[in-house]
């Protein structure tokens, strides 16, 4: 009996365990429906996301609805009638790429109208069918470095679309195909489209893209950050070359995005942030003046101005871009106490928009000799900064001190960036600026009629022709819009950089050009005003009449 007795558990036993295991196992709600997935196919359509508007609601992006033929699997006979069928008529051979497992295959090498003809004529292919693909596509080619691009996955990759891909992403469009174990097609296929519900509207002009575009073709390389430094809507950030720009070669990085991510030395640029702070740390007041021979000596190096100005003051320096009047400003500040001023004010080393592909601009911790502090003042040496820094700039002078740093769309919270300094030592660089664009520099730039405070800049470059900076703010009186053009190899800011600038801003204001022989008028008058002793003296005069 005892021999049994094992035998027989067993026997009872096994079968009641395997059993309950298979009644635990086919009630398991996590298996639930993945019969039907088994025999359930996928073909993705293509990625729907939202579109990204300017301030007029014109698209930078939209969805591009193309088509594509396929052939699901059924019996090889009837494949092979279709694709027979098919070639006649077309007329034309193609390939067939299949993906048995998902139960279709793809015909490749069809034109759009070679889809449109299938289309018509559908009725006549059991296994041929017409399904439709989203591609996203970029409407403002002039756009690419500020609007990004997206992964095969749908995802933001750079640019806006990344900045705002949780509210652009959509959902997969797809064919629903139901297969048997051999891939073969076993009931209608189901189209399923979804659509995205969120389009971003952006403060961006698509006007002021093209007409960047145009300016800055003849130059090949270049870039221009335009915004409004009361609300910090941001109406441009253009960067040339770009990859669609077919001249230009891979050595000229045309996927970088020079607005925010190109780094300059500020040449000239920089000297109406060094004069605000001289007077902000009384290093120099509104009198003081230099005599400019048209250099300065330093031990045994001599540092050279690119003019003979002359008796110079405050006004008339940054007006005329005198370099001997900042090295002597350079000179009293000292190279530690210039350094730290510059870093006091908080606005290198940091982003000014939300795009992550910004780069930071960049100014030394200390200054590595003591001549360091004259290339310094003139905006040379180690500092390296972006367009959007010298946008920035321009608005916080032009703005009094305070300025909202550049955002794309409201969906970016604002924020303010304050430069702490006396309203009077602000009033006295905003002078100098208008200077510049009045009778200074820039004054073949000058817009009749309309008053803008800008400034020139020439920055030195190591690896060829020298860069044209230009920097400026309109209206004078109240600001409203703030702009940086850096054009590469172009030489004098006043040649290239101000000149786009200034086309700039009329587009922006709606102003209208000037007639062929008033403009031709104005401009001998510059030429001929630059070349006469008088004009000096004159500027001495209302140098003295603005200290009284």
């Amino acid at each position: 009996m005892k021999r049994l007795f094992l035998p027989l558990a067993l026997s009872v036993g096994i079968p009641i365990f395997i059993g309950a295991a298979y009644l635990r196992r086919i009630n398991d709600p996590s298996l639930k429906g993945k019969d039907v997935a088994n025999y359930t196919r996928r073909i993705p359509l293509g990625i729907v996301r939202g579109t990204l508007l300017d301030r007029k609601g014109r698209p930078l992006t939209m969805p591009e609805v193309r088509w594509k033929v396929i052939q699901f699997n059924l019996r090889k006979e009837v494949e092979e009638a279709d694709l027979r069928g098919l070639r006649i008529l077309l007329g034309k051979k193609f390939k067939v790429k299949p993906y048995r497992y998902l139960g279709f295959s793809d015909i490749k090498g069809l034109s759009q109208e070679d889809v449109y003809e299938v289309m018509k004529h559908r009725t006549f292919f059991r296994s041929i069918e017409v399904v439709p693909t989203v591609r996203h596509k970029l409407v403002c080619r002039e756009c690419f470095h500020t609007v990004g691009r997206t992964t095969s996955d749908g995802e933001g990759l750079f640019g806006l679309e990344k900045l705002y891909n949780r509210h652009l992403k959509g959902e997969l469009g797809h064919v629903i195909l139901k297969v048997d174990a051999r891939g073969n097609l076993i009931d209608e296929p189901k189209v399923l489209i979804y659509q995205n519900p969120t389009n971003v509207k952006t403060y961006l002009d698509i006007d002021l893209y093209r007409l960047a575009d145009s300016l800055m073709a003849p130059y090949g390389r270049g870039a221009a950050f335009a915004f409004n430094p009361k609300t910090g809507e941001v109406y441009l950030i253009y960067s040339r070359p770009g990859p669609y720009d077919t001249a230009a070669s891979p050595d000229a990085s045309p996927l970088l995005n020079r607005a925010i991510a190109g780094l300059y030395p500020p040449g000239s640029t920089f000297k109406p942030f060094v004069a605000l702070l001289a007077l902000k740390h009384g290093v120099i007041d509104t009198t003081f003046g230099v005599g400019c021979r048209g250099y300065v000596w330093l031990g045994r190096r001599k540092f050279r101005c690119w003019s003979i100005h002359g008796y110079t003051r405050l006004l008339k320096a940054i007006a005329q871009s005198c370099n001997v009047f900042f090295y002597n400003v350079g000179v009293r500040f000292g190279p530690d106490r210039f350094v730290k001023a510059v870093r006091s004010t908080g606005i290198f080393g940091r982003k000014f928009t939300p795009l992550p592909e910004e780069v930071p601009s960049r100014f030394p911790r200390k200054a590595r000799y003591y001549g360091s502090v004259l290339n310094y003042s003139i905006g040379q040496g180690e500092i390296l900064v972006t367009p959007v820094f010298l946008a920035v700039e321009a608005g916080l002078i032009g703005n009094r001190g305070w300025v909202v740093l550049p955002r794309f769309s409201p969906l970016d919270r604002p924020e303010t960036l304050r430069v702490d300094a006396p309203d009077w030592a602000y009033e006295k660089v905003r002078e100098g600026m208008l200077a510049v664009v009045e009778w200074g520099t820039a004054m073949a730039s000058r817009i009749p009629g309309f008053r803008y405070g800008g400034k020139t800049g020439t920055a030195q470059n190591p690896h060829g022709e020298d860069h044209s900076l230009f920097i400026a703010f309109a209206p004078y009186d109240d600001p409203t819009f703030a702009v940086a053009v850096v054009v590469e190899n172009a030489g004098h800011g006043s040649s290239a950089a101000a000149p786009i600038a200034a086309m700039l801003i009329r587009e922006h204001f709606g102003l209208k050009e000037l007639p062929l022989y008033y403009a031709w008028r104005v401009n001998a008058g510059v030429s001929e005003r630059r070349d006469t002793v008088d004009r000096l003296k004159l500027l001495d005069e209302l140098e003295r009449e603005t200290d009284m």
